[in-house]
């Protein structure tokens, strides 16, 4: 398996940033499904405080906070609870550090699951995701994707980030 980053500056945007990722096959001989992620870790102490905003429906930002939810109580043994803390992003996930006034975004190409802060300072999207069995998330069906040969397909995917002063 192998990822390769490419890094260049966007001829219209000085400050817009694009990352193309290539993802080979996961491979599953070893009988374990797998979830790729893409990761950014931001450095200069920047503050996230747990917070970022998802485009989840396409239309507007929502805020996210990790380990909260308006709806229901937060389980307090459940400090670093992944799957939780990870929301739809359709098309961006913002970082803001309030007080250095920065926001970065992070633009994707596809529709993908995100968090921020999971570890200090990060921002994570899932790349790809190939299991062994029905995840009993109602699909009834192996996350399994493959080609023709049957060898599992390869994934590529530009992100773009933008940092400025709010």
């Amino acid at each position: 398996m192998a990822a390769f980053v490419k890094v260049r500056f966007s001829e219209l945007f000085e400050e817009l940033v694009e990352f193309e990722v290539e993802l080979s096959e996961i491979p599953i001989q070893d009988g374990f499904g797998k979830d790729v992620i893409v990761q950014w870790k931001l450095f200069d102490d920047f503050e996230m405080n747990k917070t970022f905003w998802t485009d989840s429906n396409g239309l507007e930002m929502q805020e996210r906070r990790l380990n909260y939810n308006p709806r229901f109580p937060w389980p307090v043994k459940d400090e670093q609870n992944v799957s939780g803390n990870y929301y739809p992003v359709d098309s961006a996930l913002i970082v803001k550090d309030l007080k250095k006034q920065r926001q970065v975004t992070i633009m994707n190409d596809r529709a993908q699951g995100g968090a921020a802060d999971l570890q200090k300072s990060t921002i994570e999207l899932m790349q790809h995701r190939r299991l062994v069995q029905d995840d009993d998330k109602g699909v009834m069906e192996i996350l399994n994707e493959t080609d023709s040969q049957g060898v599992g397909i390869k994934i590529t995917a530009k992100y773009y980030m933008h940092i400025f002063d709010l």
